[in-house]
């Protein structure tokens, strides 16, 4: 999912009206913004040296602008908690007495030093110039802001309503199948028609919890109820190769992001092939990452299958982009025999 929206790179779990004004990399990209304004406004035409002017131009705008990220960022979480039009008001407000109080403190510093053959490189209406400068790149600072805010509500609602699709796409899609298969273990192995049961209210009963996260092994134990169901209708023609690393088990990681992959995998490249094969599933760690991988066989009528079948992967994909943002991956490997998803999930900014 590509952030149009992308002049500061906002966490898109955080909903809050303003940004992080304690992270460097905002920092970064205010100092930039404010030089690039200081260069436009320097480039008006005035008495002074263009230089001299830019430079006093950047020495103010610096100093205003790193002073209202110092104000924010303590108060970032009380804003974030207001309503959105307080939030703004209360946000423009502090920003305008920063730029009241710095500019006050420079005209009496200008004051003090003054000689009076020198002349002030203030110039004329300095405080006036000052205050609608600001109010003017505050309040499209805090329209952008909004802007994000609603882009990125949009986003967390967009997801929350493909989860519960999700969930409801996994109740009906094999239940038909399982109680056809249940049915028929009934007379001859009630025991393996009991097991079913109890695997298939643990499957319905994980799917309608409501979070998104749960640990690898709630993710593995989900899985494995669905694969003994699927290993009763399919026998033989299912095979699980897991590799999974077991110090990694209570690692969070979000919810329904490896069922739903295997059932792909399941319908889309064991059922079709005649033998049926063998579909691979390992938890690694390489780096600071837990690599979730998925692989199964795929034959020359599949691939089709795998093109009109997009719903649950680009679900996934879309909830670890809200959940972990740039640091989260989701690659698709295909060769003539082989199709692999692999989910890449940070394991040190593990928060939603």
């Amino acid at each position: 999912m590509n952030n149009k929206l992308s002049f500061i790179d906002l966490d898109l779990s955080d909903t809050g009206l303003l940004p992080n004004f304690c992270d460097v990399n905002v920092i970064f990209m205010l100092i930039l913004l404010v030089e690039a304004l200081a260069l436009v406004l320097a480039s008006v035409p005035a008495n002074t040296n263009f230089w001299d002017q830019l430079a006093f131009i950047s020495m103010l705008m610096l100093w205003i602008g790193l002073l209202n990220a110092a104000v924010l960022c303590p108060a970032r979480r009380w804003l974030n908690s207001l309503p959105c039009k307080t939030a703004i008001l209360f946000s423009f407000t502090l920003m305008m007495l920063v730029s009241l109080s710095f500019s006050l403190l420079v005209i009496a510093i200008n004051y003090q030093l003054m000689l009076d053959s020198l002349t002030s490189p203030l110039g004329d209406y300095f405080l006036i110039r000052i205050m609608l400068i600001s109010a003017v790149i505050y309040a499209v600072l805090l329209r952008y802001f909004y802007v994000q805010q609603q882009w990125k509500i949009h986003i967390q609602a967009h997801s929350r309503a493909e989860i519960q699709a999700l969930r409801a796409r996994i109740r009906p899609h094999f239940l038909f199948n399982s109680m056809n298969t249940i049915a028929s273990l009934i007379a001859f192995s009630p025991e393996k028609a009991e097991k079913a049961i109890v695997d298939l209210s643990d499957l319905f009963r994980s799917s309608l919890r409501e979070q998104n996260l749960n640990t690898l092994n709630d993710e593995l134990d989900l899985t494995h109820s669905y694969l003994d169901i699927e290993t009763l209708r399919l026998g033989e023609r299912l095979s699980i190769d897991w590799d999974i690393d077991k110090s990694l088990i209570e690692t969070e990681v979000p919810a329904l992001c490896l069922q739903p992959l295997v059932e792909n995998a399941i319908y889309h490249g064991i059922e079709p092939l005649a033998d049926g094969g063998i579909i691979s599933i390992s938890a690694k760690q390489t780096d600071h990452i837990l690599e979730l991988s998925i692989s199964n066989p795929v034959g020359s009528g599949t691939m089709s299958s795998h093109e009109s079948n997009h719903m649950a992967q680009e679900n996934i994909r879309q909830r670890l982009t809200l959940l972990y943002g740039d640091n989260s991956s989701f690659n698709i490997k295909q060769d003539e025999k082989t199709y692999t998803i692999v989910l890449g999930i940070p394991l040190e900014t593990q928060s939603i």
